[in-house]
């Protein structure tokens, strides 16, 4: 594995340089420097991503990936130094001259080092840019099996997926179906088939069954001759060959491996010809493998089935794209205890005092079976004493550490087969913590400012992370913990698969991250180029760590008070090539103004209590001085656009307030992702002059705007930001003009896709949306604060046509009755109402066909929610939260309703508080 300069596709030079880069060369000749340096790279590129995928991970084949990143690292490190000096220190003409000479040597020296990898690479492995020096990347190497995994384990939790797999496999039709589980490694995929494949009904039902073990390291002559002797049920010494002439099987002991693929595939054929045949292909990993095979399953339409399981779902829908796969879900707390149980006592039942503690130890084990039986192995041999449970529940990951290495074993196999530039990405996931859920923008923009993504033709580089985020779930190496809009929202990564990715992060030097009770800086960091710290370290070891090469530093203080940094902290530790610097669970007494020496920053996400520095009250430009025009406005340091290569900003500021944002930030074309909290966006006068110029400069790449200000939020600045995907806007009255009539400049967004309205107009109503000229064309969600809008003007919301997410929020709409409209919604999926007078809701099911999920917050005056919502057949959760009694029994009522008439996939839940 490669830091981001090789692995993940991306280094300033491989593609395109440095922004700004231009300004600093001083010499032509270091153009066609830079041009064959990028060229040496894309090289060595296509060798990792081409030549490793198709030759696996041989030893040569590892040296030479780890000379290639030692390089490429010394070559970032070098020119990024310098690109530094120039760009954040003053020196004289003489100082110049000898930090160029300095690069021009280290650079060239550097480019040698890279020819010397490209000579080996060539003498090793040939041309890796030539297709006949690869194979063709599927592996038909190792062996397949007809090992079947012990069904001995008791059936907890399986019930539903084991009643509707038994359904489908005996039902109609009685063409031959394929029936495809899918989930993570250790879930149950091959237990929930074996207790299928045993099942006295379908041994009953099926005149043939076989089972087959393709794994990853397969041959097709392996996975033929292994469904052949499961068919013929013989032993691995006999195999069976159909005889057309006597119409029986004649039995051979010899001269079956002899046989050509074509000619076992037509012998399996012939033997399931005519039967109603059950086919188990376990633990498949590639198309490939479905592909070789799959012209030996007749089709006699008399109810044959075959199972595949895989732990990717891209190969389940390849094999059957006309079905959705069966995913496994993790047990429940009460599951996994009922598991635990079984396997601690399959003869007794467990003793009343250690249900409790047994019941901790099953919820620590995060539903999944494979570590629920690791940690139930270890107390099936101990004394069932409550104080020996106790400690057991103190130490359950190391319990799970002990055989993790049979885990991560089973682990490293989806590892191992993932695609090079993903391997980064899910690599990435170590840097979070554990049972956190974690915001999808957030690390989409951390992996776009790593440079792990590649550019696509006609997507954004969100776009492309949202599919490798898809990937990484459909392989079951990342869960999806919450959706919207059919987008992921939140993530998270099960603890084993977690403790996986940190083993290998370390491995790699991918990442070093400190845990919560780390109280120093290890020794031997210099390697690590991305430092994530889970600890308030900074409280003990501020001066006793300094590493000027980490590009990465993310930090998650688990304090329980508030730590406040000093600014120097950075020039204490050095940081001077940082790309990625977040610091938001940190607080700063005022905006860091190191900071902004750091010039090679993509990322930058900090907190301050709210105070400024002196000098940020003034900014001078030129000759002249320009004065904030309210003394409780503060504004962002103008030398901010000393950050060229800043594509996201994130700023905590310690109380809401206006904050200026310098016209410079216009010459930052790199910005994609601009979000304060705390803080409220108010464009000063020179930017606003800025963009009233013939030709302004225009920032395309700007997708997030959080949030600004409505005051002078003018029709120039929606034109200057035409890309836009989300904003958010308080609306306030603080000039001659109507405070919405700003709202008429948004339908010249297109790409505008979340749109957030607060109004802060002390109750003075805002108007009604009749009077505002139209809603961006593409919204797809839409939330609305203290608005006081008539009910009646959600005629006009309903006729948005993409709109898919609702959320009304504090008197967003006022009135005691809403009734709405037919022909209205058709495409909302997501409704929330909070905090409003509303007593009678008049709706029925065809006013809402496509919702999905309706939350009702602090709805205290709701009489109740109208039974037709209940019969909405898209609706699959209705949430209640500190609403009225008479809200709750028909939320009660409704529930019961779909019950009995057969409707269990409604869920209703109820939160008092």
């Amino acid at each position: 594995m490669l830091d981001d300069g090789i692995c993940c596709c991306h280094f300033p030079f491989a593609n395109t340089r440095p922004c700004h880069i231009s300004q600093c060369i001083l010499d032509p000749q270091d153009d066609d420097q830079f041009a064959s340096l990028g060229e040496k790279l894309r090289y060595l590129k296509g060798f990792l991503e081409d030549f490793v995928r198709s030759r696996g991970d041989h030893g040569k084949v590892k040296v030479l990936e780890r000379q290639i990143e030692d390089s490429v690292n010394r070559a970032e490190d070098i020119v990024e130094t310098y690109l530094y000096t120039v760009r954040s220190i003053v020196k004289s003409k003489n100082s110049q001259r000898k930090d160029y000479k300095i690069f021009q040597e280290g650079l060239k020296h550097v480019i040698e080092e890279i020819d010397s990898v490209k000579k080996e690479v060539v003498e090793i492995c040939g041309n890796p840019c030539d297709p006949n020096n690869l194979h063709s990347g599927r592996y038909l190497f190792g062996s397949s099996s007809c090992h079947m995994p012990s069904s001995a384990n008791p059936v907890v939790g399986l019930d539903k997926d084991l009643d509707k797999i038994k359904d489908q496999l005996t039902g109609l039709p009685y063409n031959l179906e394929i029936l495809t589980i899918v989930g993570m490694a250790g879930i149950g995929k091959s237990t929930l088939a074996k207790i299928v494949y045993d099942d006295p009904l379908i041994v009953y039902h099926f005149y043939v069954r076989a089972w087959i073990t393709v794994s990853q390291e397969y041959e097709v002559k392996n996975i033929l001759i292994g469904l052949i002797r499961s068919v013929a049920q013989l032993t691995d010494d006999i195999s069976a060959k159909y005889d057309d002439s006597e119409q029986h099987y004649k039995v051979l002991k010899d001269g079956i491996n002899q046989l050509s693929d074509q000619k076992l595939a037509e012998q399996l054929y012939r033997s399931l010809k005519g039967k109603r045949y059950l086919i188990i292909m376990d633990d498949i990993w590639y198309n490939t493998a479905w592909d070789d095979v799959k012209r030996s399953f007749p089709d006699d339409k008399n109810g044959s089935r075959i199972i595949l399981t895989s732990r990717l779902t891209e190969v389940a829908q390849y094999v059957n794209s006309g079905s959705p796969p069966h995913h496994m879900q993790f047990l429940s707390v009460d599951q996994g205890w009922e598991l635990l149980k079984l396997k601690v006592f399959p003869k007794q039942g467990c003793p009343l005092e250690l249900e409790e503690i047994g019941k901790q130890i099953a919820e620590k084990c995060r539903g999944l079976p494979l570590a629920i039986v690791v940690v139930a192995g270890h107390l099936s041999k101990l004394s069932k004493k409550r104080d020996l449970w106790f400690s057991v529940a103190d130490n359950v990951g190391s319990l799970v550490a002990r055989n993790r290495e049979q885990f991560f074993n089973i682990i490293a196999m989806s590892y191992n087969h993932l695609p090079h530039h993903l391997k980064a990405c899910f690599l990435y996931m170590g840097a979070f913590p554990e049972n956190v859920e974690i915001p999808v923008w957030r690390l989409i923009s951390l992996w776009i400012a790593e440079g792990f993504l590649k550019q696509e033709l006609r997507k954004s580089l969100e776009q492309v992370a949202e599919e490798y985020l898809e990937d990484l779930i459909d392989r079951s190496l990342i869960l999806a913990e919450k959706r919207t809009n059919d987008r992921v929202t939140t993530c998270r990564m099960h603890d084993l698969l977690r403790d996986f990715c940190l083993r290998e992060a370390e491995k790699e030097k991918f990442w070093h991250v400190m845990r919560r009770h780390d109280l120093f800086f290890p020794e031997g960091l210099l390697n690590h180029r991305r430092l994530c710290v889970q600890s308030d370290i900074f409280s003990y070891a501020i001066t006793e760590y300094s590493n000027p090469q980490v590009r990465t530093f993310l930090s998650s203080n688990f304090s329980t008070r508030l730590s406040f940094l000093s600014e120097s902290v950075f020039a204490l530790m050095g940081f001077k090539l940082l790309r990625i610097l977040d610091m938001v669970s940190y607080y700063f007494s005022h905006f860091p103004t190191q900071v902004l020496k750091l010039v090679h920053l993509r990322f930058l996400g900090l907190s301050t209590s709210g105070e400024l520095p002196a000098a940020a009250s003034k900014l001078i430009r030129g000759s002249g001085k320009w004065y904030l025009p309210f003394s409780k406005r503060s504004a962002l340091p103008v030398s901010i656009s000393n950050l060229v290569n800043l594509q996201v900003l994130i700023i905590n500021w310690g109380w809401r307030e206006n904050h200026c944002l310098p016209f410079d930030i216009q010459t930052m074309t790199q910005l994609r992702h601009i979000r304060l909290k705390g803080a409220v966006v108010y464009f000063d006068d020179l930017f606003l002059a800025e963009t009233n110029r013939t030709n302004p400069l225009v920032l395309s790449n700007l997708q997030t705007l959080l949030t600004v200000s409505s005051t002078n939020f003018s029709k120039k600045i929606v034109s200057i930001i035409p890309n836009l995907k989300k904003l958010g806007i308080l609306v306030s009255k603080k000039n001659d003009e109507h405070p919405t009539t700003f709202l008429n400049y948004l339908s010249s967004l297109h790409c505008l896709e979340t749109l957030k309205l607060s109004f802060s107009l002390q109750h003075e109503k805002s108007s009604t949306i009749s009077q505002w000229n139209a809603f961006p064309p593409n919204l797809r969600a839409l939330t609305l604060s203290g608005s006081h809008l008539p009910w009646e003007d959600m005629v006009t919301v309903g006729k948005i046509p993409n709109l898919e997410v609702l959320k009304l929020k504090d008197h967003a709409f006022s009135g005691r009755v809403w009734e709405p409209v037919d022909g209205g919604f058709l495409a909302l999926k997501f409704l929330l109402l909070e905090n409003n007078e509303l007593e009678f809701w008049k709706a029925t099911s065809t006013h809402f066909p496509s919702l999905q999920h309706l939350v009702l917050r602090l709805c205290d005056a709701l009489v109740e929610i109208p039974c037709g919502i209940g019969e909405i057949s898209t609706l699959q959760l209705i949430e209640l939260y500190s609403c009225g009694h008479s809200a709750v029994r028909s939320a009660k009522r409704i529930h019961e309703e779909q019950q009995s008439i057969g409707n269990d996939d409604l869920e209703v839940r109820i939160n008092l508080v």
